[in-house]
């Protein structure tokens, strides 16, 4: 991981931010969390590029990660996001297999994130039951969460699936303009930017959005969820 350099943290007061972690109090856990070094990281930092040897258990205390995959065409699309409170499923499984990492970790935004050495997380796996069902209890809805990502992918027409992620969009930031060029769109959607652009074309001729350099603007939320619905009919 190309990180910044990192410090202790102070009390293990990100443990908050974990309640099924906070709740775990046996010694093998208790040894991994004094050996947690917490560490800040900037937007737009690449974290781990693939290729790149798994060596630390990471926590996301604050801020937003996302993971991407690029193929050998050079398309990109995005797997997940990982926020705060949440563990990153694809350093889990690389940690449990002893493999390098398969795919790229950006900083959305500034992030402050803790990291448990390897040596840390494989004596809580062995001797920490409460530890290991929390571990595993993660990677089921991770697993579950990539599967449903697998089914839009194969089955969701392309255009559903740009207004979905609209819609997530708008929602989740709770605003009416989404700065994100096309091709950050288009990445997230596994595509080209002149599919995504051609797209949106049309979404703005419906009054659903209006363009603008690096941003959309929603005009009718109405009119964006009623594409959704006839498009999943």
């Amino acid at each position: 991981m190309n990180m910044v350099p990192s410090t202790q943290g102070s009390e293990a007061a990100w443990l908050s931010v974990f309640p099924e972690l906070d709740g775990i109090s046996d010694t093998a856990w208790g040894e991994a969390v004094q050996a947690a070094r917490s560490m800040t990281l900037p937007a737009g930092m690449v974290v781990v590029r693939e290729g790149d040897p798994c060596q630390n258990f990471l926590l996301i205390v604050e801020g937003t990660i996302r993971v991407s995959k690029t193929g050998e065409n050079g398309r990109e699309i995005l797997l997940y996001r990982t926020g705060a409170g949440e563990i990153c499923i694809l350093t889990l499984s690389n940690l449990l297999e002893g493999n390098a990492y398969s795919a790229e970790v950006v900083t959305e935004e500034p992030v402050r994130a803790v990291s448990i050495p390897l040596l840390y997380f494989d004596q809580a796996m062995a001797r920490s039951d409460a530890f290991r069902r929390v571990i595993l209890s993660t990677m089921s809805r991770r697993l579950n969460e990539m599967m449903r990502l697998v089914e839009q992918v194969t089955f969701q027409s392309l255009d559903l699936r740009l207004a979905c992620l609209l819609g997530q969009l708008f929602g989740q930031r709770n605003c009416r303009v989404v700065r994100m060029t096309h091709q950050e769109l288009a990445s997230e959607l596994g595509t080209t930017r002149e599919v995504v652009s051609r797209l949106l074309k049309v979404f703005e001729r419906m009054g659903c959005v209006r363009l603008h350099r690096g941003q959309i603007e929603l005009l009718s939320q109405e009119a964006l969820a009623r594409l959704v619905r006839e498009e999943s009919v």
